[in-house]
């Protein structure tokens, strides 16, 4: 995604109201985590307890987490509590506090979770996460939830680090809204500007797409005699697409990482 920076195709997220069991993946073999400020202290501190606990290198893990700033319109109640506790603080101090609760010196990603109210402090707070990754303290840095419009103008503003990735609500279910990026159009600019895609909500939970029980999706995954979900994620990890998932069942977790183990066809994957 970046010089010398190797990201996972499957990474595994969580949020407050439903954390992942961040343990069990590491322990399967999965290696990619991906969290959030806006997802709480709480969760923040129980990836990098499992990081700690998993007796693992540093070096062979992926953390991913995303720096706060937030539309004009809070459409979120993450956005409530964020501007109670952090709005004051900037980018930069944010990033930092971050790293503290994961307890690591270092995070491999770190993107700026949604465009900001305007592009001028959109572009203002990219600037803390290139000074962020310019001083060692993020391997890579990119975006979440930016469409091909506001990808555009963030370049237009001239970069000192490119995002090397953008990540979205992308599904085989759910991939034709725009507004925040959701879109075949975002992917193509993504691609155009060298940015890897990345796909949040893969199964539809956080998107509102019910994934699992579309009729494509269960034809498909009956004539490969795999679940669903494996067909869903396959979708995306098949065209190069980042998958983050989420699950706090071991079975789960085992099957999500057991989803490379097939290929879709040209015709299934259309």
């Amino acid at each position: 995604i970046a010089p010398g920076v190797e990201m996972p195709l499957i990474n595994l997220g969580g949020v407050h109201s439903h954390p992942s069991n961040y343990s069990a993946w590491l322990q399967l073999g999965g290696r990619g985590l991906d969290t959030a400020m806006m997802y709480g202290d709480d969760v923040q501190v129980q990836v990098g307890d499992a990081v700690a606990a998993s007796g693992l290198p540093r070096e062979e893990l992926f953390l991913t987490s995303k720096v706060p700033c937030c539309p004009a319109e809070s459409f979120t109640s993450w956005c409530v509590w964020y501007d109670k506790e952090y709005k004051d603080l900037d980018a930069y101090t944010r990033s930092e506090i971050d790293a503290r609760l994961l307890g690591v010196g270092r995070v491999d990603l770190l993107l700026l979770h949604w465009p900001c109210a305007t592009m001028e402090e959109t572009v203002a707070t990219y600037r803390s996460l290139e000074r962020f990754a310019l001083d060692g303290k993020a391997s890579a840095i990119g975006i979440s939830n930016f469409n091909a419009s506001a990808i555009d103008a963030l370049f237009a503003a001239g970069l000192t680090v490119p995002p090397a990735v953008n990540q979205v609500g992308f599904s085989i279910g759910g991939h034709s809204e725009s507004r925040l990026g959701r879109d075949l159009d975002t992917l193509r600019k993504c691609r155009e500007k060298g940015i890897a895609f990345s796909a949040y909500s893969p199964l539809g939970g956080l998107s509102g797409v019910d994934v699992l029980h579309h009729p494509r999706v269960l034809k498909v995954a009956a004539a490969h005699n795999r679940s669903a979900a494996q067909v869903a994620l396959r979708w995306v990890t098949q065209q190069g697409v980042v998958a983050v998932s989420a699950s706090s069942n071991p079975a789960h977790l085992a099957s999500d990482l057991g989803s490379f183990s097939f290929n879709l066809t040209g015709a299934e994957m259309k």
